[in-house]
């Protein structure tokens, strides 16, 4: 039987191991193999560690995604958050939304020192020290959805209008954290992994994405590319009017919500980008076995049997879903994805 990583390799050389490579995105909901909470998970290094650690003891995925949360930079910029004890944190107060003019005196924190960055790593070098056989990857944010978070997603669609010059400012100054923090992560020999929650286009026009994001997330390819490392974006939400701008920043990987069509995905990026998803994240909350199975099976029929591609959720699992919704998905993966 093949490793995680020969399964992983394998999708991204087009060709095939024994299945098709596999893995949920799991947060918040890993808390609860250790029983911990959300709040501990998000604010604990270690138990961030422990948690994903017993998920893929569990689950046995074929690649670890050491998901946090997507406010982690902005709240070092000065974003205040709130904790719920059972879900993710939420924004309390976007640390530019009142004022633009806070921009000046911002700049690009220490991953090493600032905010919840320092544990985020920690938590990484850890599941990365202890997990051999399948690639372990990040999830950090990406510079729209860093920015968003800044100034609030509302109200930078308006600066995209009224000020663009600011907005390109604010994003210089967002790429380079996305930089910072990324050049921390490939030294814990994690991969990486960028979130733009905010850049699909059931938020943003074609047109915004093009002139103020695919610049900046081909400068982020760029810059790991020369350090040896690869960069795959997830956006969530509806993306096929950009899936082939979002192929051409160069990405190694691109990963698609449920939303977006898997099937004009992988024929859009062909030979150039692996695509990941996109079982519906609502599913995981509400499926029976039955229900799963179909699931998984309209993603690999999707595909049709081509190679470049890695079973997936669309996104996040829901911290509340049940365990057992997720060892449904990864049985029916072994059940149907064999190559």
């Amino acid at each position: 039987m093949a490793t995680g990583a020969e399964r992983v390799k394998a999708a991204f050389k087009r060709t095939f191991a024994d299945y098709i490579p596999t893995y949920p995105i799991l947060g918040c909901f890993a808390a609860k193999l250790v029983g911990a909470t959300a709040r501990q998970y998000l604010t604990d290094g270690e138990i961030m560690a422990k948690s994903q650690l017993a998920a893929y003891e569990t689950f046995q995925p074929d690649i670890v995604v050491v998901m946090a949360d997507l406010l982690m930079e902005a709240e070092a910029l000065g974003t205040t958050l709130e904790f719920p004890e059972h879900d993710v944190c939420q924004v309390d107060k976007y640390a530019m939304r009142e004022d633009k003019g806070k921009l000046a005196s911002l700049s690009v924190p220490d991953p090493e020192k600032d905010g919840r960055m320092p544990l985020y790593l920690e938590a990484c070098a850890q599941v990365r020290g202890m997990i051999k056989d399948v690639p372990v990857s990040s999830t950090l944010v990406g510079p729209w959805a860093i920015a968003s978070n800044l100034r609030g997603i509302d109200t930078l669609i308006y600066d995209t209008f009224e000020d663009p010059q600011f907005v390109h400012e604010l994003m210089r100054l967002t790429t380079e954290t996305a930089k910072a923090f990324g050049e921390s992560v490939i030294g814990r020999k994690v991969s990486l992994s960028y979130s733009e929650a905010t850049a699909s286009c059931s938020v943003i026009s074609p047109k915004i994405y093009n002139e103020f994001i695919k610049p900046y997330h081909r400068e982020l390819v760029d810059h790991f590319k020369e350090k040896r490392a690869s960069v795959t974006f997830h956006v969530c939400g509806f993306v096929d009017p950009i899936i082939s701008d979002l192929v051409d920043t160069g990405a190694v990987a691109l990963s698609i919500d449920s939303m977006t069509s898997l099937e004009k995905s992988v024929e859009t990026a062909s030979s150039r980008t692996v695509i990941i998803g996109n079982v519906p994240t609502t599913s995981f909350q509400t499926a029976t076995k039955d229900q799963m199975e179909a699931e998984v099976k309209k993603c690999l029929e999707a595909v049709g049997g081509r190679s470049g591609y890695i079973l997936s959720s669309g996104c996040e699992v829901p911290s509340n879903a049940p365990v057992d919704s997720v060892k449904f998905f990864m049985d029916a993966a072994r059940k149907y994805g064999k190559c």
